[in-house]
């Protein structure tokens, strides 16, 4: 039996996001993380052969990437029309020097953005460990820096600002990233400017959005009072009628009910409806129990359905509710 959902009841839809884990490393050859560098330079009668590359080998195909080009690209996108964080306390601080280097993660691995706050880079660059995180608002910054980096961004990203006690470098602030676009930009130019390119361990979230539908769905008193269950019929025939010529009826249904020989026979080519049901079942007091509920299109394709944690018997006297929630 089916039942039109009312058209005034529209189902309550609730999004929420999702975070996975992932791991990886520089060694982690095609798993579509890479670091490349960057560096500025003229395009003005740009000869490729004179500029720093960076070989990416996956398999047997090698991609170059050229260092000049890189930069222009990443300015244009990301820094050259950027208003700077002066003029817009709390956000990122925006600086992008003639080198840089650059951590690209594939968009299948971070889905719809990384989750800010979730950067967790461990770095050697020479004999040197850094452990480098993100502030959730682009930045990115040595961990053990972090009262250094806190000044600064309280001061609004302003030149000298900083507390250091690091001799190689104050590790306030040490690049960007971009989280819809899955890059990590090492801007600074002493300590850090190798970061992408050197052994490293990046881990972070994905982020997914995943909706969350609600449909009610009730039976009033006297509805749905025939069961569909096979073991009520006669010789268990059944109660569901199939035309010949439908589509893959044996992914549905068992072979003909006369198979020859040792469990040999065809698939029948079609299925009638059994014409009566066992004798429980046409007593008045036969009322059936709710196992399963199913979802259907206008076209009668089921998309979507729902087993109940127990079996619920219809009142005769109250409308029963139930809720069926999915997730997409």
């Amino acid at each position: 039996m089916f039942k039109n959902l009312d058209n005034f009841q529209d189902p309550a839809v609730r999004p929420f996001k999702a975070h996975k884990n992932f791991t990886f490393s520089n060694n982690d050859s095609g798993s579509g993380v890479w670091g490349i560098k960057a560096r500025s330079g003229s395009t003005f009668n740009y000869i490729s052969s004179s500029d720093e590359v960076t070989s990416i080998v996956s398999g047997s195909v090698t991609t170059n990437y050229y260092g000049t080009p890189t930069w222009h690209m990443l300015n244009q996108t990301f820094y050259a029309n950027h208003i700077t964080a002066s003029y817009n306390p709390g956000l990122s601080s925006r600086n992008l020097n003639t080198s840089a280097s650059i951590i690209s993660i594939g968009r299948d691995l971070f889905g719809e953005q990384i989750k800010p706050g979730s950067i967790d880079l461990s770095v050697t660059i020479g004999s040197v460990t850094f452990n480098i995180v993100d502030d959730e608002e682009g930045n990115l910054y040595d961990s053990n820096h972090s009262a250094s980096f806190s000044t600064f961004k309280t001061n609004n990203f302003t030149s000298g600002s900083t507390t250091t006690s690091n001799a190689v470098g104050s590790g306030s602030e040490v690049g960007n990233v971009f989280y819809e676009q899955g890059l990590l930009v090492f801007t600074d130019t002493g300590s850090y400017a190798d970061a992408a390119t050197s052994p490293f361990t990046l881990k972070y979230q994905a982020t997914h959005t995943i909706y969350e539908y609600e449909y009610r769905v009730s039976a009033k008193p006297h509805e749905f009072n025939i069961s569909t269950n096979i073991s009520l019929t006669p010789d268990r025939s059944g109660s569901i009628t199939v035309k010949e010529g439908a589509v893959s009826m044996s992914n549905f249904f068992p072979p003909s009910h006369k198979p020859t020989g040792q469990g040999t026979g065809s698939y029948a080519l079609f299925y009638n409806a059994a014409s009566e049901q066992l004798p429980v079942v046409t007593g008045s007091e036969f009322k059936p129990y709710v196992t399963d509920i199913g979802l259907y299109s206008e076209d009668n394709e089921l998309l979507a359905h729902g087993k109940l944690g127990k079996p619920i018997r219809l009142s005769d006297d109250i409308e029963t509710t139930f809720v069926v929630r999915f997730d997409v």
